[in-house]
């Protein structure tokens, strides 16, 4: 019997446990979204296989297994634990890859609406929704607002705020577009 392997695979059993702690709670948490589960679903199915080839690998430690069959399932585990996560890890950098090149896209629409010097300016009181003829983006405005959208786009950074302006709830889109 080695001490060494059985303590190394308790310690690994320990954390594949935790991960698949950790991916069942946060797969409940999310079952409402349509995002997050194709990076937390191959992150449990990792973890239940680095637990299962851990407990294997213990068990034959002691002598309860024929080496043979054991060493097999161990390594099919610890490659389905290894595939597992390379597909998590793939899709989450791709749905990473995905929103940041929609911010990019975003934030260059907007810079380029802030540069342009014909930026159409809208009153606020007399329409509710409009379509930015230059970049497609939706603006939709405050009604009942004195000012116009994008109002405080072009106010001073140091000057304090209009009255309205800080009971309005759309403030942030003000700011921004």
């Amino acid at each position: 019997m080695s001490w060494f392997v059985i303590t190394l695979n308790i310690t690994i059993a320990s954390i594949a446990s935790l991960i698949c702690l950790l991916g069942w709670k946060t797969l409940k948490s999310i079952r409402h979204l349509n995002m997050g589960k194709s990076f937390w679903v191959p992150i449990l199915v990792s973890g239940f296989s680095f637990l299962i080839g851990s407990i294997i690998t213990i068990f034959n430690e002691m002598g309860f297994m024929l080496a043979t069959i054991s060493n097999e399932i161990i390594q099919f585990t610890q490659l389905l634990a290894l595939c597992s996560l390379s597909i998590g890890i793939y899709c989450y950098s791709k749905e990473i890859r995905k929103n940041l090149s929609e911010k990019i896209l975003i934030s260059e629409a907007i810079s380029a609406q802030n540069d342009d010097p014909e930026v159409e300016v809208i009153p606020a009181s007399t329409i509710d929704n409009v379509n930015s003829s230059s970049n497609g983006l939706r603006l939709k405005a405050v009604s009942g607002c004195n000012h116009q959208l994008g109002y405080l786009r072009t106010f001073p950074i140091n000057a304090s705020l209009p009255e309205e302006c800080l009971n309005c709830d759309k403030v942030m889109k003000c700011k921004h577009y």
